[in-house]
């Protein structure tokens, strides 16, 4: 009970504030803070007193530094705050109650660098698990596909994109669109980014699989030679969305051996390679994979 009336009565005391700059001027990057902490001297009740100086207690003050006047010398800047005129935001900041008696500084400094800032890639950090017969119609969606970094320019220049946060996506079988945060580079001092997120689209379709006989052509770079093949024609099976199905026809197909390989090979069955595809459609097996060629003198 004493100590409770005790502590219900006002006193005067110091307490340890930490300091965190606000509205860096544009163009700068803070490196250094010096008077990182500043005793206030305040007057309160003892209760409030009492809790702001016990240990882990974070007690913050805030301070603007869109005004500061700056002086440099080439990439390096520094500037400083007087205490006297941050005496009414400082007294707006704390608890109900408290009177501000007095700072235990003048004047706070601080040191920049000048920012520089480049263009990099976002990587997708996405694992995607398809339904069945389901998959990536084309290639991922990301919007925007780069950002601006921010920082010293010893920072940036090794940073070569940024990732998203790391996100798993089950039995896909439409369309889909998400929000992903990005994972910021940790450095020191810190980098800004242009966006915090990214929107990332996938188009999801459905897919078969089809054949299609092709007839089986040389490549001889040019000269001229006669050759058969056995079989003349190969069977390829393509995988394919359903969407393109009725698109698919053998004249959009080329395959063919090589006459060179052939003829260093000394074998008389090469394998087939396919020169020519429409992009929609996925090459999954070549029967047979290889024929016999013959020269016809």
């Amino acid at each position: 009970m004493w100590a409770l009336i005790k502590l219900t009565r006002e006193y005067e005391a110091p307490v340890k504030f930490t300091i965190v700059p606000e509205n860096v001027p544009e163009g700068k990057i803070l490196t250094g803070n010096p008077d990182s902490v500043i005793t206030l001297t305040l007057y309160a009740k003892g209760l409030d007193l009492y809790s702001r100086m016990m240990p882990g207690r974070d007690n913050i003050i805030t301070v603007d530094l869109a005004k500061i006047r700056l002086t440099h010398e080439g990439d390096s800047y520094s500037g400083i705050l007087r205490t006297s005129k941050l005496l009414k935001s400082i007294s707006t900041q704390l608890p109900a109650g408290a009177r501000l008696i007095g700072v235990d500084t003048d004047t706070l400094h601080f040191t920049f660098m000048k920012s520089y800032r480049r263009r990099i890639p976002v990587h997708a950090s996405l694992t995607l698990d398809f339904a069945r017969q389901y998959q990536l119609y084309d290639s991922l969606e990301i919007r925007p596909d780069s950002i601006w970094i921010s920082g010293l320019k010893e920072i940036i220049d090794t940073i070569a994109f940024v990732n998203t946060e790391k996100k798993a996506i089950r039995n896909l079988a439409t369309n889909y669109t998400v929000i992903l945060g990005l994972d910021k580079p940790k450095t020191n001092p810190a980098i800004s980014l242009s966006s915090d997120s990214i929107t990332v689209t996938l188009n999801v379709e459905k897919f078969t699989e089809a054949d299609i006989e092709v007839p089986v052509g040389l490549n001889a770079g040019g000269k001229e030679v006669s050759y058969r093949t056995f079989p003349d024609k190969v069977k390829l099976t393509c995988r394919i969305a359903m969407r393109d199905y009725k698109r698919l026809d053998p004249s959009l197909f080329s395959v063919a051996v090589d006459y060179e390989t052939a003829v260093k090979s000394g074998n008389n069955r090469v394998n087939v390679e396919v020169r020519r595809k429409p992009l929609y459609a996925r090459i999954v097996r070549i029967e047979p994979e290889k024929v016999e060629f013959l020269i016809l003198k």
